[in-house]
């Protein structure tokens, strides 16, 4: 059996949040200063005040918008073979965390700005962590010209990485050069048939979409490939301070943007992401590991799990700065949360400090905890096969199982969890091995991965998609 859903909300209360967000979204709307993209949407269909730049959405588009959205969609990779599906009813997924700015030097306990061979490294050893689905650039690459930071990022992990990618472009310019990168790879016009990855796209809290953010989502939503849309309103700054108002805010940017994504293209696949943080008065700073975040998380999830859409969680986040305690603590409830409460895919593998930081020993670490709750989720099997009833009955009082028919059969079958960096050796053999801490076990199994085969783009390839991040930059410096 396995474990049964997680809720924080009531029927009664879920119904509250939807009408609460539907009253906000046709009285108040979204906020859009761009006179081509209203007439756009206008002429979809929509609700459009010019004077006050915003959209409206009644109930009925929202619930048709709703409608049209696929409630599942499948990922593909960089060579194109299916590697999962995701939406309800089927196994959650993990990514690594992506788009940081600093990656930590654990050997010198001291963080730095992160380059583009960072990016790749991460990539290689993510290539080879089992419980990891999907990556993106882990961090933005501060050696290379900061106008293509992004594009160079996505060529370190497409040449390093077979797996799915995640990236995050802010403007429309930068998704119609990512589109171009993706064709190379995917060797065809249609990236939306096989799609290798998920793009993702953020409004700015409170509802509001910028322009170039907005342009680009509407372009990747017209080329059919998967995207999630990515709210992360801080309580008490850029959304109201209670929880289920912070809640509603991101439910309505994500209602908004689902409506006018599939207004667009009728069906193009989406995910919920499911984001967001307090802003502590106190220190003056967002935070993302409280339980309170927690709860959110798992309240986002809810909601979509009743409208049938897929989740793309922010999770794990933790607010330390270093690979301690706190990071177990923070990432183990997101997580073991978050995937019982439904999520579909979960993001922030080897993330840390709010999001500024990533490690390669977190990574590694990580991976585990993944590993971890997924096995938790899956449950136990209880029938004829699995209660070993004859065993009992071979072995008898104070015999041992050790050569059992039972122990045989079953000693490799996945129902015991193994993990990378988790120590379960005994004390004499620990100390003999040097007595490592988790974080110094992770360091090893890192360099171990990194060293492997490599898994590189064609020469072609790399020479196309050099070319089309030469001209982005040549692009930009002139204008």
């Amino acid at each position: 059996m396995t474990p049964t859903a997680v809720e924080v909300l009531s029927p009664e209360e879920i119904i509250a949040l939807d009408r609460t967000s539907k009253e906000i979204l046709q009285d108040t709307g979204i906020g859009l200063r761009s006179q081509e993209l209203l007439y756009l949407l206008e002429g979809k269909g929509l609700e459009v005040d010019h004077e006050g730049e915003r959209v409206r959405f009644s109930p009925e588009q929202v619930q048709r918008g709703i409608a049209l959205t696929p409630p599942s969609l499948e990922i593909f990779d960089r060579d194109k073979f299916k590697r999962f599906t995701l939406g309800r009813g089927c196994p959650p997924r993990f990514a690594a965390g992506f788009n940081a700015t600093f990656t930590l030097e654990t050997t010198i306990g001291a963080r730095r700005p992160a380059t583009k061979a960072d990016v790749a490294r991460y990539a290689r050893v993510a290539q080879h962590l089992e419980e990891l689905d999907m990556v993106g650039p882990s961090a933005v690459p501060h050696d290379v010209a900061a106008p293509a930071a992004l594009l160079h990022a996505v060529e370190a992990v497409l040449d390093n990485t077979t797996k799915p990618i995640l990236f995050a472009p802010e403007n429309d310019e930068e998704t119609a050069a990512l589109i171009e990168i993706l064709k190379v790879v995917a060797g065809e016009a249609n990236i939306g048939a096989a799609p290798q990855g998920i793009c993702q796209f953020s409004p700015s809290s409170p509802l509001f979409w910028n322009e170039g953010t907005l342009k680009g989502f509407l372009r990747m939503v017209g080329e059919g490939f998967p995207c999630t849309i990515l709210p992360g309103p801080l309580a008490g700054a850029t959304s109201p301070y209670t929880l289920a108002a912070n809640l509603v805010q991101k439910n309505c940017e994500v209602l908004a943007a689902v409506v006018m994504a599939q207004f667009v293209r009728p069906g193009a696949p989406l995910l919920c992401y499911n984001a967001g943080g307090q802003f502590d008065m106190r220190a003056q700073t967002a935070v993302f590991g409280s339980p309170e975040v927690a709860l959110i998380l798992m309240a986002g999830t809810q909601l979509a799990r009743f409208y049938g859409l897929p989740t793309h969680g922010c999770f794990p986040s933790s607010d330390s700065h270093c690979l301690d305690e706190q990071i177990g603590i923070e990432n183990t409830m997101q997580l073991l949360l978050c995937l019982l409460s439904g999520a579909d895919l979960m993001v922030n593998a080897g993330m840390f400090a709010g999001g500024e930081t990533v490690s390669l020993e977190q990574l590694v670490i990580d991976n585990d905890l993944c590993g971890l709750v997924r096995r938790i989720a899956r449950g136990m099997k209880v029938d004829e096969q699995h209660l070993c009833r004859e065993a009992f009955g071979r072995v008898g009082p104070r015999g041992n199982y050790l050569e059992d028919p039972t122990t045989l059969a079953h000693l490799r079958n996945g129902e015991w969890s193994e993990a990378k960096v988790l120590c379960r050796q005994r004390h004499e053999q620990w100390r003999g091995d040097g007595a490592p801490d988790i974080v110094e076990r992770a360091r090893r199994v890192a360099e171990e991965l990194g060293r492997r085969e490599q898994a590189p783009l064609k020469n072609e390839q790399k020479r196309r998609i050099r070319s089309i991040i030469t001209d982005y930059e040549r692009s930009r410096v002139s204008g």
